[in-house]
């Protein structure tokens, strides 16, 4: 593999890490929260991610809030008096029995990624972080490979024998020919041909 090929493979990594690090943390105005439910259906389907701007909202806007079953994302229909809010799923045809205020609202929805919520469940899982880890680390051991062949072909070259002295080392049938047919070669008596002396 080339520096600059490694380079770039850890740069990537540590790119994604660092994202899903300033979301984990809080760093950014933003939260990320999983749809379990089919609720906001068709507008956001069960196993999508929503992202939420925290402290953002209006009404009509999908938005995600709390509640004493945890957060919950549905679309604010109205803010009455004293800051009571009523909310409603988009898939349901009631209002939420929520009594709640805007104090508990999270913050609006400003986008929300199918299925990325099913992949964010699946890397919690420490089995699932594993089998992704694995995988990766497959691909690069077979990219590793591929490349090391490439480079290979690229930087052999035939001694001054005309024998490639790279493919001499390898093992193989048709290599083990080659050499068999260069020793012959060598090792055959020279007839004929003019002599100086």
């Amino acid at each position: 593999m080339t520096r600059r090929r490694l380079i770039g493979l850890v740069t990537a990594g540590l790119l994604v890490l660092a994202v899903f690090g300033v979301l984990a943390t809080h760093a950014l105005p933003y939260r990320v929260y999983v749809i379990h439910t089919g609720s906001m259906s068709p507008t956001i389907p069960s196993t999508s991610a929503v992202i939420v701007r925290t402290g953002e909202y209006r009404v009509g806007q999908v938005v995600s809030f709390e509640t004493v079953d945890g957060v919950v994302t549905h679309r604010l229909t109205k803010i009455g008096p004293g800051g009571a809010i009523t909310t409603k799923g988009d898939a349901n045809s009631t209002a939420d029995p929520y009594r709640l205020t805007t104090s508990a609202i999270i913050g609006g929805v400003v986008a929300a990624p199918r299925d990325l919520g099913y992949w964010l469940e699946f890397l919690k899982n420490p089995l699932g972080l594993a089998t992704v880890l694995l995988g990766a680390l497959v691909l690069w051991q077979i990219w590793s490979l591929a490349s090391a062949d490439d480079d290979g072909e690229a930087e052999s070259e035939p001694d001054e024998s005309g024998l490639d002295r790279r493919k001499a080392l390898t093992p193989g049938p048709r290599h083990a020919l080659e050499r068999a047919a260069h020793a012959a070669r060598s090792s055959a008596p020279r007839t004929g041909g003019a002599s100086t002396a």
